[in-house]
């Protein structure tokens, strides 16, 4: 009888441990490629660079909130000319996850231009300073914290104060680490 109670206590005990660690904060490091365009603009997709940090917390197995604060190169390659922008963006995700370590994200993002070239002459004036973007994507942690992000962002917001049509449309693919 004590053995069994011991037994019952010690898988209680596991179990309740278990579900624990799927519970609380987490904070990383992430970095990765953009694969971005400026939409009806005609000019091609610009690779540039995306990386920042982001916190989590998971008040469930399959929920949880996170905010991540990011560098993104993004803008748009043509023959004629190429746009870049570099912004600081801060998508706030909603995380629904569908199995152990794989969530579907979706929130809101506000973006903010830290700068823009076309070609070599700056037009950060002329660009709206301030942004919004749907992200959409999947994200992927392995249990030893290793994790792999893949998400689109559909722009809300005019790129250019004057121009009414064009939006970021930003493709991303990230690897990090979750401590």
């Amino acid at each position: 009888m004590k053995k069994n109670l011991l037994l019952v206590v010690v898988c209680t005990l596991f179990v309740t441990s278990a579900y624990a660690q799927e519970r609380g904060f987490g904070y990383g490091i992430k970095a990765g490629v953009n694969i971005a365009k400026v939409t009806n603009m005609g000019v091609d997709s610009k690779v540039g660079f995306t990386g920042g940090i982001f916190v989590d917390y998971r008040f469930s197995k399959v929920f949880a909130l996170s905010a991540d604060i990011l560098y993104s190169g993004q803008g748009g390659d043509d023959t004629r000319e190429k746009l870049k922008t570099d912004n600081l963006n801060i998508p706030i995700l909603a995380n629904l996850y569908l199995a152990k370590g794989l969530a579907f994200k979706t929130g809101l993002q506000p973006g903010f231009v830290m700068g823009a070239k076309i070609d070599d002459t700056p037009v950060t004036d002329g660009c709206n300073t301030v942004t919004f973007a749907v992200p959409v994507g999947l994200s992927y942690t392995f249990s030893c914290g290793l994790l792999f992000d893949v998400r689109y962002q559909i722009g809300l917001s005019n790129v250019f104060k004057e121009q009414d049509k064009y939006r970021n449309g930003v493709f991303s693919i990230m690897a990090g680490w979750r401590f």
